[in-house]
């Protein structure tokens, strides 16, 4: 179902709950310069297998969505057991009463370093640093889990962010690649000491606002749910004043661009003219979208 067809159609679908996280895991090893290649092949079936068989939500989290994530592993070189590689993370969030699945987390992890050896077990424990891809990839599974809950309910994810915080904590103790803090604006040291701040809680609320007060009314009330978005994206301007280049903050528009403009570009008609002056002073990297916004 395409966004633009919120505002016409009411497509009601049962929507699966429980708390299963299932993520799909490709590896592209294109760049890779060998003739033997199956460490690549075994590794991607380890992580895939430890990425899914794995428990990574509570029994008492009965009431959230089923979380689909896909993971983009890429590896630009190996040498023995040593990778070098580079992580895309996205992750969508099923809207109430549709089957539209709108884009919520897209992170890109620039570089990072690990070592495997074939057939080795992924051993996942969350206060104890055991190699750097099986903490990358539980670092991010509760990143995204995170902002899921977030979405679901006002500062929900916030057991998933300490969780994601304990796994940075113990890989900076370690020195691995890309947990030190302020090591680059995307660092995901960074990352995860924003979302435990009270600082960007005015972020963490425009997730939820988005979503449930937002997207989930949008097949019942669309003018005032498009008003509604419309509102709480202003919200950021205080928080993109203090922090003007904050990583996450571009994710979330890296991920709602394209959504947003589509909102804005059909349907009953709102006042946009304070939205588009928000969102062309804060976010002009895209104003290619924000053009096909009617004001």
């Amino acid at each position: 179902m395409s966004l633009k067809a919120l505002f016409y159609v009411f497509i009601f679908s049962t929507l699966s709950w429980g708390q299963a996280v299932r993520v799909t895991l490709n590896v592209n090893s294109d760049l890779v310069d060998q003739t033997n290649i199956n460490p690549v092949k075994t590794l991607k079936k380890a992580a895939q297998d430890f990425l899914n068989n794995t428990k990574w939500t509570s029994s008492r989290e009965s009431n959230a969505a089923e979380i689909d994530i896909e993971m983009l592993l890429t590896i630009s070189s190996f040498n023995n057991n040593s990778f070098a590689a580079s992580l895309q993370v996205q992750s969508g969030r099923m809207v109430y009463n549709t089957n539209y699945n709108s884009p919520l987390v897209n992170f890109f992890d620039e570089s990072f370093g690990f070592t495997y050896q074939e057939f080795q077990p992924f051993y996942f424990d969350v206060n104890r640093y055991n190699n750097n891809l099986i903490s990358v990839l539980s670092y991010y599974i509760n990143l995204v889990i995170g902002m899921e809950m977030d979405s679901f309910s006002p500062l929900g994810g916030t057991s998933y962010f300490e969780r994601a915080r304990t796994i940075a904590n113990a890989a900076l103790a370690s020195n691995a690649q890309g947990w030190q803090a302020n090591q680059a604006q995307n660092g995901r040291y960074d990352i995860i000491g924003a979302l435990s701040s009270t600082a960007f809680n005015d972020f963490r609320y425009l997730v939820y606002n988005y979503h449930r007060k937002g997207l989930d009314t949008m097949t019942d009330t669309p003018k005032e749910a498009k008003e509604a978005i419309a509102a709480q994206l202003i919200t950021l301007e205080n928080l993109m004043l203090r922090q003007p280049n904050a990583y996450l903050i571009q994710a979330f528009f890296d991920a709602k661009a394209e959504e947003i403009s589509q909102l804005f570009s059909d349907g009953p008609g709102v006042e946009t003219k304070a939205l588009l002056r928000f969102l062309n002073r804060f976010v002009p990297s895209m104003s290619g979208y924000w053009s096909s916004i009617t004001s």
